[in-house]
């Protein structure tokens, strides 16, 4: 998949509410891959949580105020963040695994 406009406005908010598929995890002893052709899309964090790995889809442009770059690797980025209960991040992961907490993770 390339570019933003993936879906059709339908297709959106048929994934906002879940209808790819979610998963209910608090196992922090395997990786949680995503099916084949599917990426998890949304983490909806339900108690505090850190990561192990969380890894993105494929190599994507970040941006920041002085400008874009592409990252050089698809490796983690979240060593030592806790991401708090209640929020929810969103990105394109191929996997991840918990060192702590518990997380309802969307496919998209």
């Amino acid at each position: 998949r390339g570019g933003l406009h993936n879906y059709t406005v339908q297709e959106s908010q048929n994934a906002a509410f879940g209808q790819a598929g979610s998963l209910l995890t608090n196992d922090t002893s395997n990786d949680i891959d995503a099916p084949t052709g599917s990426t998890w899309v949304a983490l909806q964090i339900v108690d505090d949580v850190t990561f192990t790995t969380l890894t993105q889809e494929g190599l994507r442009w970040f941006g920041s105020a002085d400008g874009a770059t592409e990252l050089d690797s698809n490796a983690d980025t979240t060593s030592g963040i806790t991401f708090p209960a209640g929020i929810t991040i969103y990105g394109r992961w191929s996997k991840f695994r918990l060192a702590s907490g518990t997380v309802i993770a969307y496919l998209g």
